[in-house]
């Protein structure tokens, strides 16, 4: 009897595996042009450098936000494809590897010559990258995120969970400062708004019903 895994037979999951192996791969290329066109619109102004918007930055907000308005993307993703894109110049990014990974040793050492070495894959018993690998190479298991993006992912991953996201949200819009600049960004905004619409709508439904109740009795 052949392996199931999930709900496919293990020949079926190989397959699907390939097709899914290509489709990384081309979607790494398109994130990594992304990237590059947003460098064109808005250059960084030194090679790399890093996820803060300092005050250089501010300037350049703007258009990229426009951009990523104009074909549909956040201005978050834009802004991580744009510094992956100047952390790793067209001669060093590597065939064959994610851009996920890519972003992941963006800011280990020596990642140029880092991302040439991957581990064996307990897998499939060859070398080769994935996140978690990515993840314990940069050092990401045994030591605090450094960077703004690292600082973010790891949140991200803690945060995975909808409750857990939910309440940590609800901790730090507590803090002025940062539902101050949580409401700079649109998206946010809008979606904040609608859940304030929504939730006032099951209230008007919650006391409707109540009111139905009394009158019925």
């Amino acid at each position: 009897m052949s392996e199931v895994i999930g709900s496919v037979a293990g020949e079926r999951f190989e397959a699907l595996v390939d097709r899914s192996v290509e489709l990384v791969r081309v979607m790494t290329g398109c994130q990594f042009a992304l990237g590059d066109i947003a460098l064109e619109i808005a250059p960084l102004r030194s090679h790399g450098g890093d996820m803060t918007l300092g005050e250089d930055e501010l300037g350049v907000e703007g258009s990229l936000r426009e951009f990523a308005e104009a074909i549909g993307l956040s201005f978050h993703t834009v802004r991580t494809y744009r510094w992956v894109a100047a952390r790793w110049p067209k001669d060093q990014r590597q065939q064959g590897v994610s851009f996920e990974v890519h972003r992941i040793l963006a800011s280990a050492p020596d990642a140029y010559e880092l991302i040439k070495s991957p581990p064996v894959s307990e897998r499939t018993g060859r070398s080769e990258w994935n996140g978690d690998a990515a993840k314990r190479a940069a050092g990401w298991a045994s030591a605090t995120p450094v960077t703004v993006e690292e600082k973010v992912e790891a949140i991200r991953d803690l945060a995975a969970d909808e409750t857990v996201a939910a309440l940590a949200a609800c901790d730090l819009l507590r803090r002025p400062e940062v539902a101050f600049r949580t409401m700079r960004d649109r998206q946010a905004r809008e979606q904040v708004n609608q859940a304030q619409y929504e939730q006032a709508e099951l209230v008007r439904g919650a006391a409707s019903s109540r009111l139905r109740g009394r009158h019925a009795r």
